[in-house]
């Protein structure tokens, strides 16, 4: 007994029922998922106290290595859209040091270390990991302090801040806090959204678990429990799915009619029961080829995606994405389609997992193009200190389908964290910083390399946007040779980008097995991702002769608009091939077509599409006479650092060796310390099946020195080597000079030094 007491006492003396969190922080962010982090890292770098709270060990939510979603967003559905900032950091640094595919179920623990490594190397931020909020206190209408356990710690916290971040997904913050919400579909009659139900109701989206299977090198048994689903070989649930590719499944979803957030455990419980039927039926129902293949892993946190979404000033609608509104408080942008999943999810068996299984013709309406998210969904309108990133934004069900995307609400989340900073600077709460800010708010996001759909560089601050921009050469258009035929049995086109008054011809390599007649149209667009307006600029028919493959060209005889986006339709032709390659196609460039279904007996499209998003590697090539010359020096202070309207960066000549510079020349001796540079990590490129492993892409500069020129010679500032990010800023004590080089010496790959943005400050 006397020993007994001894091991107690230390305990109970030690313990305390609540531990209170010395300092206030300026920012509490709650939830460590993808928008939370973001938004945490974007506050304490701008130097705001800042603390993220997570209930799991591992940040990343549905993206960790417990849950392994793979990370998607605006480039998944459009050209040239791979978010930037924080996000694209995080996914370059992983690549950079990770070995394996980002596809479903592959993600490893490497994505968990780089997440925590970068959160804990800020040191205005303090994590609190395994965290689970319970209660908050509330003054009015504004949060004073959310209360939470640790998990194996024993303690409790009270963290008080004076701005808040509601990233949990779920809404839980904000729903404690007494803000208003929804949760449902909304019927068709109050936003008249095309994809809404006729009447309201709670069908909403489930969640999912996935499962990783390893390859044993011999034939192996799976023995499923009892419990588990049955799943015959007539099974009409997975013929109406893709259930013999590799697990894992990610129409693996149950919701509906379970609450997704009040039954999560029985969600998890029901998933796991088919997740092992359907692989009970992969192994033991007809041969699917895993007879080799053991099971490996499964997981054990349902990913959600979707439960309440919080009001803000105002709720994004499907109409919104779908037209592509520009918003003048625009902070972030989307541009996955309208992903809509059917209620139920696998419990719905005699349905599909999404309608566009079902009729591929539908993605004409449920694609989207790139649109912006405005700031008033970002926070809620009933608690005036508390901001909103994730999916837990101010939007309808539908606009959810698209915004929901794990990339979309990391750029919300720094969106939030950047807005809390200026509204700590500034003595503003959210709500005020539409009116009063949000050009403000708009140009740091630029400055931190967020996209927003819209808003160029007009920092006045930037000293590069006056100076004078010279370059050691420049690139004209180049396609890679042509080695790959495809037939023209759909439609397919190609977006080029003209810099001069003149596009006499363009010509593709064609063959035909006899003479036949092929027809081109050039239309004209404002935006890579747009080619609704199908008005003819010029409509040309060559001849494809029956002698082999040959270069054939369509003479354009109609005037062309300099420094414009231009697209080339050909009609299909059965008899004829046109060739391409599977090599990187040029920056500002898209190949595009009107597909058929996944299967041949469904409707083909009638709008075009960018082939990437079916045909991961093939693309067409093409030569222009006269040559194009759209990577020009002034691109480097065009305000934009990616193609949108115009390509926007800068690529030198690769028939030239490197190193090849760019200079800025001021008006006069000007005093700097901070060099802002923006590479290009072809942002054409999606983060979960494109993204190399262990290495940048190959545009990527790896090794460049910066330099200044002092009384006619240049002085070297630093030169860096093994570069793998698209933003680096570079701070040195105050140099006073009037110009500036940046010289490529490396890339990882391409032969041409490229540059989409310099920008230079005297902070």
């Amino acid at each position: 007994m006397d020993n007994l007491m001894e091991i107690e006492r230390p305990v109970q003396e030690g313990r305390s029922s609540q531990q209170e969190i010395p300092a206030v922080f300026d920012l509490v962010v709650c939830g460590g998922g993808l928008a939370g982090v973001c938004a945490a890292l974007a506050a304490s770098r701008l130097g705001l106290k800042t603390s993220l709270i997570q209930d799991r060990p591992v940040l990343g939510g549905n993206s960790s290595s417990e849950v392994r979603v793979p990370l998607g967003g605006a480039t998944n559905g459009n050209p040239w859209a791979r978010e930037g900032g924080i996000i694209e950091e995080l996914t370059l640094t992983e690549r950079y040091n990770n070995f394996t595919s980002r596809r479903e179920s592959m993600i490893n623990d490497v994505w968990d270390l780089v997440l925590y490594d970068i959160c804990r190397q800020e040191e205005n931020l303090s994590l609190f990991l395994d965290t689970s909020i319970r209660r908050v206190k509330k003054k009015k209408n504004r949060l004073v302090s959310v209360f939470a356990s640790q998990l194996g710690s024993e303690r409790e916290f009270e963290i008080r801040g004076d701005l808040f971040v509601d990233a949990t997904g779920d809404g839980m913050i904000a729903y404690y806090a007494g803000a208003e919400y929804r949760m449902g579909r909304e019927g068709k009659d109050e936003f008249d959204e095309e994809w809404a139900p006729d009447k309201q109701d709670m069908g909403i989206m489930g969640s999912s678990i996935l499962f990783a299977v390893k390859d044993v090198g011999k034939p192996v048994p799976f023995r499923p429990p009892s419990w588990a689903e049955k799943y015959p070989a007539d099974s009409i649930a997975l013929k109406t799915r893709f259930h013999h590719r590799m697990p894992g499944h990610w129409w693996l979803e149950v919701g509906f009619p379970y609450h997704t957030i009040f039954d999560n455990g029985k969600i998890r419980d029901e998933l796991m029961r088919h997740v092992l039927g359907v692989w009970d039926h992969l192994k033991n129902q007809e041969d699917h080829g895993f007879a080799n293949y053991a099971l490996d892993w499964i997981g054990k946190i349902p990913g959600k995606r979707e439960s309440r979404r919080i009001l803000g000033d105002y709720i994004l609608t499907g109409n919104d994405i779908m037209q592509g509104r520009a918003f003048p408080d625009a902070v972030a942008h989307g541009g996955w389609y309208f992903d809509l999943h059917t209620p139920g999810g696998i419990l719905a068996k005699d349905d599909v997992p999404e309608p566009t299984y079902k009729d591929a013709s539908l993605m004409d309406n449920y694609a989207v193009p790139v649109y912006s998210i405005p700031l008033r969904c970002l926070y809620s309108k009933d608690i005036e200190n508390l901001f909103l990133a994730g999916r837990d934004i101010s939007a309808t069900h539908v606009a959810l389908g698209s915004a929901r995307l794990m990339s979309t609400c990391a750029v919300m989340g720094q969106a939030a964290g950047t807005c809390a900073w200026l509204c700590k600077k500034s003595g503003l709460l959210p709500e005020e910083v539409y009116s009063r800010k949000i050009k403000a708010l708009q140009q740091q996001l630029l400055k931190d390399d967020q996209y927003v759909p819209g808003i160029k560089n007009e920092d006045p601050m930037d000293l590069a946007l006056t100076a004078k921009v010279s370059v050691s050469s420049s690139s004209p258009l180049l396609f890679p040779e042509p080695t790959v035929r495809r037939q023209l049995d759909v439609p397919l086109g190609m977006l080029i980008p003209v810099s001069g008054e003149r596009l006499d011809t363009v010509s593709f390599m064609m063959e035909s097995e006899e003479d036949t007649e092929v027809t081109i149209h050039l239309r004209n667009t404002g935006r890579t991702c747009d080619f609704t307006d199908e008005k003819d600029v010029a409509c040309v028919t060559s001849k494809v002769l029956s002698q082999g493959k040959s270069w054939v060209d369509f003479n354009i005889t109609e005037k062309v608009c300099p420094g414009s986006l231009y697209w080339l339709a050909f009609d299909s032709n059965l008899m004829a091939f046109v060739y391409g390659s599977e090599l990187s196609i040029p920056t500002g460039t898209v190949t595009i077509h009107k597909p058929y279904g996944r299967w041949h007996y469904l409707k083909p499209s009638i709008s075009w599409h960018n082939l990437k998003a079916v045909h991961k590697r093939w693309n067409l090539c093409l030569k222009t006479n006269p040559l194009q010359y759209p990577y020009e020096a002034e691109n480097i202070i065009s305000g934009i650092t990616r193609p949108d309207s115009w390509t926007n960066l800068w690529v030198s000549q690769p028939g030239l060796s490197l190193p090849q510079s760019a200079i800025l020349k001021f008006g006069s001796a000007t005093t700097f310390t901070t060099v802002f540079i923006t590479f290009d990590t072809n942002l054409s490129l999606t983060q979960n099946l494109h993204l190399p492993n262990w290495r940048a892409p190959e545009e990527t500069v790896r090794d460049y020195r910066i330099l200044y020129e002092k009384k006619g010679e240049w002085k070297e500032i630093g030169i860096f080597r093994n570069n793998y990010l698209r933003r680096r800023v570079h701070k040195f004590p105050g140099i006073t000079a009037d110009k500036i080089k940046v010289e490529v010496l490396a890339t990882w790959g391409d032969p041409s030094a490229r540059i989409f943005e310099i920008r230079v400050y005297n902070e």
